[in-house]
């Protein structure tokens, strides 16, 4: 069994050329390849020295899903180092107790974070770094440039309730001082020191950049021969903190082999293969999208999108049409509302839809605008069967599975040639399961191992 630098490493190797993650960037689709990537992972592992981050150490990310998110994840997997993916929702003191309970030494995230991390500082003793993930050098007009910043701008300031016509000035003094540049200026790039945006907080930044203690991700030299990491499949890759039962969320440890055996078992149970791409859009900090939509993808050669929002996931699914995606019920049934109204909006349509025997004209055309081959599986909830219904009437492959975080995660799914509405499909291969004392309708507590 491998560990996941080590399944991620050989991958990259294997697929070089292969463009691994997409990213949309000024309405344009920039792609990464294999080898880019890896690079990316090295010059993440640049902020973890030896020196100071030693094998089993912890460092966590908070962020929007990005391939510089992914870059710092392998970057400390390279490292030896134990991810401690968090939630980019917390509020500010759960944000807090997880960096604390989790002794995470180093944090990657990004500048919307920094002002809420800046503020519990004094609460952490043990985080000793802080890297933000400000984007590549990439070929963007000025005016790019600002629209990316302004919109940094607005996540910023909402929580600090700014009104409106102050949020406008800012935007239109960014635009003019863009304006205004000289075209060699820069190389037409606007920095966030020209649009004097972050002034409150450029002050603490400074002076934790000037202690070593605050690193840009994109002025960091990659990381060279970096040595194996020396870590062994039993031991722990990363901690997840889920909402427990009672009190605050709780990290759940799992191994290399725990994540590494379970995307083998999945790759062969969705009968998936380096052809393979996906569009990504759930929390990355959640297993879920972490194993089976990020690194699984990736130790085949597979291809990752990442979606701009949920707002334009219509949107991005039509432009990529993934053969793979995940996603949970409730998202499955706004995509069948949102088609359901499109069809009920052409009379033509209607009509022909309503009939059993016209039906699959509608179905064709809906199914090449989302993907004719795409396999979607819903986790998280319990699938209502009428929204499989509706999904399996369109010709859509839509499998129900079950897992929880502490299996890393899928434990059971539908899959192509097993389906069984109102279930969750056949066991993946290597996972037991035991019903301990089940009452009269065969209901009782679930136990698994694997």
């Amino acid at each position: 069994m491998q560990t996941i630098d080590q399944l991620i490493g050989s991958s990259c190797e294997r697929n070089r050329d292969r463009v691994a993650l997409r990213e949309k960037q000024g309405g344009r689709w920039r792609e990464i390849t294999y080898a880019e990537l890896w690079q990316k992972s090295a010059r993440a592992a640049a902020a973890l020295p030896p020196k100071k981050f030693k094998p089993g150490d912890h460092a966590a990310l908070i962020g929007q899903a990005s391939p510089r998110w992914v870059a710092a994840y392998l970057g400390i997997h390279r490292r030896g180092g134990v991810a401690v993916p968090i939630d980019k929702e917390l509020k500010a003191t759960e944000l807090r107790h997880v960096l604390a309970d989790s002794d995470a030494r180093v944090l990657f995230t990004e500048l919307t974070y920094l002002d809420t991390i800046l503020g519990l500082l004094d609460h952490l003793p043990k985080l000793e770094r802080i890297v933000l993930l400000d984007p590549d050098e990439v070929e963007l007009s000025r005016g790019e440039q600002v629209d990316l910043l302004i919109e940094a701008w607005k996540e910023l300031v909402s929580r600090h309730k700014l009104p409106d016509d102050e949020v406008a000035r800012i935007e239109a003094l960014a635009r003019n001082v863009a304006a205004s540049a000289p075209e060699n200026s820069k190389n037409g790039r606007v920095t966030l020191k020209e649009l004097d945006l972050f002034a409150p907080e450029r002050v603490s930044m400074n002076k934790l950049a000037k202690a070593g203690r605050l690193l840009f991700y994109s002025q960091l030299e990659p990381a060279t021969d970096i040595p194996e990491s020396g870590r062994k499949p039993e031991d722990t890759a990363v901690i997840l903190y889920t909402s427990g039962t009672t009190g605050r969320s709780k990290g759940a440890m799992l191994s290399h082999s725990n994540i590494v055996s379970n995307i083998h078992a999945a790759v062969k149970h969705f009968q998936l293969d380096a052809s393979m791409t996906t569009l990504s859009f759930l929390p990355i900090n959640h297993v879920f999208e972490q194993v089976c939509g990020i690194l699984l993808p990736l130790s085949l050669g597979g291809c990752i999108s990442f979606a701009e929002s949920l707002k334009k996931l219509g949107e991005n699914l039509a432009e990529v049409q993934p053969s793979f995606l995940l996603g949970v019920p409730a998202v499955y049934r706004l995509v069948l509302d949102r088609i359901r109204k499109k069809i009920n909006s052409q009379p033509l349509a209607k009509m022909l839809y309503a009939n059993p025997l016209t039906r699959g004209i509608v179905a064709k055309k809906i199914r090449k605008s989302v993907g004719e081959n795409t396999k979607f599986v819903s986790g998280g909830a319990a699938l209502d069967p009428e929204v499989a219904r509706g999904y399996h009437e369109l010709g859509l492959q839509l499998f129900q599975g079950y897992g929880i975080t502490e299996t890393s995660p899928v434990i059971s799914s539908e899959c192509p040639g097993r389906t069984k509405p109102g279930t969750v499909g056949p066991l993946l291969e290597g996972v037991e399961v035991r019903i301990a004392n089940p009452n009269a309708e065969g209901v009782g507590e679930i136990l698994v191992r694997g």
